[in-house]
């Protein structure tokens, strides 16, 4: 077996190819280090760049550069769709170099910071040096179709054409959510008092693209780090030091906060409800004369006193698609909690927006498969599983075919009644492309 410097050449060539998706799965599926160095080199400028902004001290943004690689070996099963990891890292790296300056901040007492960015004490009087951090601020809360662009484009400086494919949607769709992403920058920045056009933020933005070269030594060590933490060797342990460990371990904790906001990140959270029995939850609709049924493997939530809890979760998903399946819009107002949201790869919808598809479409014969349920906490949960559906419109025309897609349903009690308040499908419906993703 090939070892050493042609081991390692032989790896790069075989992942150069490779879109970030197929690298991601090829980290989810088999545990593959080599695919998740090929990330570090791919998307560890950008990173940098953003932790070179945000922290004043080069060993801060070192250890926050790490961390934001080292999350993904335990959430890499979040990032959905798989295509968005440039966005996902440039989102765990802002919140990392963030959670990094506050940790410094409470240390600055008793220690003096030394070490000052060598490139930021260079640059003292450059013009846009307090205006990136309230960049990257503004950007971190566009939608994720915006900011996606953004970081693609003008933080990697990738053509529109290379976007395109990346994303999987035409070279005129990139092009316009740029100019529109830009726009909303400018506006934002604008209410803050910094007034700058939609070309000069390109500018500022490609500037910070053009500098923000990951040294050497950084994406060295980091790529050892995350390849023997992938793989879970006891090794990883001595070349990761106890602040990057502690920094990674309060940047995972600090996600589960937005689970209710964010699927993405809170499908890390699943834990498979393995043997046991199951439930068959029929619904009080039926198509062609059969029961319509969610299955369960219940596992050992039975055992721990928690079958009432998975009973009422069966029970609010079943109702859910009851109302479905009738097209029953006045049962959807209830269902729906009023800040609901719908994720998908077109972007987001409301409450009113699903409750006006149901007086359009109905559900036609949903089929269910690997059901899980992820239990937050008493009075909230996330029912996951693949689904084979079909929508319809009122004169019976099948308008919507979704196959093998993966659906979650985020509940919550609120005032005594399970309500629901996210949903996404991760796998677009195959149809009208302007229709309601059911």
């Amino acid at each position: 077996m090939a070892t050493g410097p042609v081991s390692e050449a032989i790896r790069q060539l075989r992942t150069a190819g490779l879109s970030d998706g197929q690298l991601l799965e090829d980290f989810i599926s088999r545990r593959e280090g080599a695919a998740l160095a090929a990330l570090v080199r791919r998307h560890g400028p950008m990173v940098w760049g953003v932790c070179r902004r945000v922290l004043r001290n080069y060993h801060d943004a070192e250890d926050a550069f790490q961390v934001t690689f080292l999350v993904p070996v335990r959430r890499a099963a979040s990032v959905v769709p798989r295509e968005m990891v440039a966005n996902w890292l440039y989102g765990v790296a802002h919140h990392t170099a963030l959670k990094a300056r506050a940790t410094a901040a409470r240390h600055k007492g008793r220690e003096r910071q030394v070490a000052e960015m060598p490139e930021l004490a260079a640059a003292e009087q450059e013009p846009w040096r307090d205006l990136q951090p309230l960049v990257d601020e503004e950007l971190g809360r566009l939608p994720d179709r915006y900011r996606a662009v953004i970081v693609l484009c003008d933080l990697e400086g990738k053509t529109r054409k290379e976007a395109a494919r990346q994303l999987g949607v035409p070279e005129g769709t990139v092009a316009g959510r740029v100019a529109r992403a830009r726009a909303m920058l400018a506006k934002r920045l604008a209410r803050r008092g910094l007034a700058l056009s939609g070309g000069l933020l390109a500018v500022v933005l490609a500037q910070n693209a053009a500098s923000a070269g990951v040294p050497a030594a950084v994406a060295s060590s980091t790529i050892t780090a995350t390849s023997l933490a992938a793989t879970g060797q006891a090794a990883a342990a001595r070349v990761i030091s106890s602040r990057v460990a502690a920094l990674t371990e309060g940047v995972l904790k600090a996600m589960l906060p937005n689970k209710l906001r964010g699927v993405l990140l809170m499908l890390a959270l699943v834990a498979v409800l393995a043997g046991g029995g199951s439930y068959l939850l029929p619904t009080r609709a039926a198509e062609n004369g059969k029961e319509l049924v969610i299955p369960i493997n219940a596992g050992d939530e039975t055992k721990s006193g928690d079958d009432a809890f998975t009973k009422a979760i069966l029970a609010a998903e079943a109702g859910f698609w009851e109302a479905a399946i009738k097209g029953d819009a006045e049962a959807m107002k209830r269902i729906y909690a009023d800040d609901f949201k719908t994720f998908s790869e077109r972007g987001r919808s409301d409450k009113a927006a699903n409750v006006e598809a149901a007086k359009i479409y109905h559900s036609v014969n949903p089929k269910f498969r690997s059901v899980e349920i992820i239990r937050l906490n008493k009075e909230a949960a996330i029912i996951t599983y693949r689904i084979d559906v079909d929508a319809a419109t009122r004169d019976g025309n099948v308008a919507i075919r979704v196959r093998d897609s993966r659906m979650s349903n985020g509940w919550a009690r609120r005032d005594g009644r399970w309500v629901l308040v996210f949903s996404q499908m991760t796998q677009m419906p195959e149809g009208d492309p302007g229709a309601p993703s059911r």
